[in-house]
């Protein structure tokens, strides 16, 4: 009977629910909601094309041709416009002209290789560009006669000033040749030393009728006023005695000269061998 009232007490007790606690989770612990990214690819490097130098393009060949008063008919020439002449409209030029041999015509330079020499030597920064004139003797007379000289220095140099961006002071202008282009540059700049600075005469031989004019030209004229001279000639040239006694004048009279005696003869692989030695020395001062 005992067990009994015990037991009923114990199913007559109310029942207890028991609600679960939450504990807060701190906000540093909170999941954060997934985001999305956008991909920004990278800025690319601008590529840099390097601007060509026109010392490397090259200078320009031309021919033309003008009325010469002192020939009564056109003068022919050709002309070598150095690289960036076209580009560099501002820069001026020194001016050196180049005579050619008997028989041949003005191109006798180019077989030499001028345009190509003179575009090396200019690209690798070796000499200052200038411009060369290269004009046509058509009629192969005697000096005393012929009108060449005349129609160079009284048409042609003021023409060329005129026509193209030159330095028209006598500093800034030399005459060379060969053989007798060498005559001629010989003569001419005696005969004009207000004129050229610098005289060329490569594989000289003389004008008869200059034989005894020399040393009149040479000597009657103040030292200061002569050009400088570059003479040079193969030791199997048959002029090459002419060449060493004008030499020798101008070294008895101390007038800059340089004189050289090479191993060659009279002929275009000689001048074309050396051509690179003449266009430095006519540059060295520019």
């Amino acid at each position: 009977m005992l067990l009994l009232l015990i037991l009923s007490a114990c199913s007559n007790s109310p029942q207890t629910t028991l609600t679960p606690i939450e504990t807060p989770v701190p906000d540093d612990l909170q999941p954060t909601p997934s985001s999305t990214l956008e991909f920004i690819p990278p800025t690319p490097t601008p590529s840099i094309t390097p601007t060509p130098d026109c010392r490397t393009a090259g200078g320009e060949y031309l021919n033309a041709q003008f009325s010469s008063e002192m020939l009564g008919r056109d003068l022919y020439y050709s002309i070598y416009l150095p690289p960036c002449y076209d580009i560099e409209t501002d820069q001026r030029y020194p001016v050196v002209y180049l005579l050619h041999g008997l028989s041949y015509a003005n191109d006798q330079w180019l077989h030499f290789g001028v345009v190509e020499t003179m575009d090396a030597l200019i690209a690798g920064g070796e000499i200052s560009p200038f411009i060369i004139v290269l004009p046509l003797e058509e009629s192969f007379i005697p000096p005393q006669t012929s009108p060449f000289a005349d129609a160079i220095v009284d048409d042609l140099i003021p023409w060329v000033d005129a026509h193209y961006r030159t330095l028209p002071e006598k500093e800034f202008r030399g005459i060379g040749g060969v053989s007798r282009g060498a005559a001629w540059s010989l003569r001419i700049g005696l005969t004009h030393c207000d004129v050229f600075n610098s005289v060329g005469a490569h594989s000289l031989p003389l004008f008869e009728a200059d034989g005894a004019n020399i040393f009149t030209w040479v000597t009657q004229t103040p030292i200061e006023d002569l050009p400088t001279f570059f003479i040079d000639i193969g030791r199997n040239d048959q002029e090459w005695k002419t060449a060493q006694d004008v030499a020798d004048l101008l070294n008895e009279y101390n007038i800059a000269h340089e004189w050289y005696l090479f191993t060659g003869d009279h002929t275009e692989s000689y001048w074309s061998s050396h051509l690179e030695q003449y266009l430095r020395w006519y540059a060295r001062d520019w």
